[in-house]
């Protein structure tokens, strides 16, 4: 579709067709243009800011003269009486009204009560979206603070907690606007930093990541499904190579692997029944097991 028309832009264009909203005119226009006919809209809404303005002229969409016929056939409108000149005018959607009553016209005050409403309407919007949350506190009977509750739109986003009662948060929780929980991160040394962290997805638990020695850099690594545990790979600092790895069933340790190579295989995996007893490993150094 064609820029938006302005006055010095009209002549040699003519008015085919008005209507009460842009939407309606963009259809008839998209209808025009996939016809390999060029058209415009016109309409005084500030570029479809404020719809209300354009109630009293209505939304025109106009072509070029050349193409006024052509359209009108496409859009199955009549054709204007011989000499019309429509280029500020469009024929009128809407059977004439009959009678002496003139057709309604919305007054300047009409136009600016519109305006107001819809500034008013933007303004209370506005607030509602940026409102500042409310944060609720819990305290131990001392007086020390524990606990720290962050409300948005009367929905739970976030929620802190001091275990230790040391005067700073050591766990952190965020929840999404689905009240699902995201993110929950644990200080476990109480030096302000979590070393402890888990993600979760539409409220299910899905990884976890855990530093050990307190360096800053995770050491242990689980995968859940279901919020339920499914591996477990011990790689310090950061490895890439896991010097432990294990594999749950249902909850329950069912295989340990230690010692993974280079090339992605480890040198001894032992599996185990439900009860924790070992019953096979791919490692000759246990006699009593059979090799997998």
């Amino acid at each position: 579709m064609t820029p938006e028309s302005d006055s010095a832009g009209e002549a040699g264009r003519v008015v085919i067709r008005s209507f009460a909203t842009r939407d309606a005119a963009e259809m008839v226009a998209a209808q025009l243009e996939a016809n390999g006919i060029a058209c415009w809209i016109a309409a005084d809404d500030c570029g479809g800011m404020l719809p209300n303005l354009a109630m009293a002229e209505g939304v025109r969409v106009l072509v070029s003269r050349s193409d006024a016929e052509e359209a009108r056939a496409l859009l199955d409108l009549p054709s204007p009486p011989a000499g019309f000149e429509g280029e500020n005018e469009p024929p009128p959607e809407n059977p004439p009204l009959t009678g002496d009553r003139p057709p309604k016209r919305f007054a300047p005050g009409q136009i600016l009560i519109g305006v107001v409403i819809g500034f008013l309407a933007t303004s209370f919007y506005e607030q509602a979206v940026h409102a500042p949350p409310t944060t609720y506190y819990h305290y131990t009977a001392d007086g020390k603070t524990e606990g720290k509750w962050v409300y948005r739109h009367g929905h739970l986003v976030e929620h802190f907690e001091d275990r230790n009662l040391d005067g700073a948060w050591d766990h952190w929780a965020y929840y999404d606007k689905n009240h699902f929980l995201t993110n929950s991160l644990y200080d476990n040394n109480f030096d302000g930093k979590p070393d402890e962290t888990f993600i979760y997805k539409d409220g299910n638990l899905l990884t976890m990541e855990k530093d050990n020695d307190f360096n800053g850099v995770p050491d242990e690594f689980c995968i859940y499904k279901y919020g339920i545990v499914q591996q477990m790979d011990m790689r310090p600092n950061g490895s890439k190579l896991s010097t432990l790895r294990e594999i749950f069933s249902n909850g329950v340790i069912s295989e340990i692997w230690h010692g993974e190579e280079s090339n992605g295989h480890f040198w001894e995996i032992v599996k185990y029944d439900p009860f924790l007893n070992p019953v096979s490993t791919n490692f000759e150094s246990y006699p009593l097991l059979p090799v997998h």
